[in-house]
């Protein structure tokens, strides 16, 4: 299981952990090797797990033995989707551009020294870049994290990038505060900003900001490297004319 940041409250890590560990196994889990994943004792876990059936979140079978959630999470979390007023205007756009480049888009935010993945729309083609909603990365080694570090005032921005651990990923990683800041000022010249293989060797990413209700987000296009890099200019071309009508219909 993920390591825990200081912000959490330990039975809400507990609870979305339970449910992460059916989304992993897809299928009937036993008390023994929920209390073994989440390292706790069986009493707590099955406290849990009793309220979590009590509250219709999961249901019993297998003689009692075995739990599984009902469709009672996927129904709300469905409502909750289809409400979202963030990926209700974007979400059309994004699978525009999805369809204009053929590559996997997401949007993302800043969340401390990290981008947070907040939609994926993935490529439907075979060999494509993957990614799930909610995933994380250090600001230095794409292009989204290029994109909400650029969104900055200035002297923030230098002051955030002073503070980022700089971990080398890849031969190609951004290992230095002065060439993140040379790579910034070239993909605010250039109208996009570009990431290859600063993360992984064969993934190349293209991105612009865009300001939303106040904040600003990444729009992303992310593929393989060859791909990304060879269609370049329309793809950055794409990417920025994106973000220039979301910018200008808010």
């Amino acid at each position: 299981m993920k390591n825990p940041s200081e912000t959490d409250v330990k039975s809400a890590r507990r609870v979305v952990q339970i449910f992460q560990l059916f989304a992993e196994l897809r299928q009937p889990v036993p008390l023994s090797l929920v209390s073994k994943r989440l390292e706790l004792p069986k009493s707590s876990c099955l406290a849990l797990l009793k309220t979590l059936e009590a509250n219709g979140y999961l249901y019993r079978l297998n003689d009692g033995k075995d739990y599984y959630p009902t469709r009672r999470i996927f129904n709300e979390a469905r409502i909750i989707t289809e409400n979202d007023p963030l990926l209700s205007s974007m979400g059309p756009l994004l699978h525009g551009l999805r369809v204009a480049t053929g590559e996997t888009v997401y949007l993302a935010k800043r969340e401390g020294h990290l981008s947070h993945y907040v939609e994926v729309v993935e490529s439907d083609q075979p060999l494509r870049y993957a990614a799930s909603v909610g995933e994380k990365r250090q600001l230095h080694i794409g292009a989204a994290g290029q994109c909400l570090l650029a969104a900055m005032p200035d002297d923030e921005r230098d002051a955030l990038i002073d503070e980022l651990e700089l971990t080398k990923f890849s031969a190609h990683t951004i290992t230095s505060a002065a060439k993140l800041k040379k790579t910034l000022a070239e993909g605010q010249a250039r109208g996009w900003y570009l990431s290859v293989g600063g993360y992984q060797s064969g993934v190349a990413s293209i991105g612009g900001y865009v300001w939303i209700n106040g904040e600003p987000y990444a729009i992303v296009v992310a593929g393989p490297t060859e791909r990304i890099v060879d269609n370049e200019q329309s793809i950055g071309r794409a990417v920025a004319a994106l973000c220039k009508k979301v910018t200008q219909q808010r």
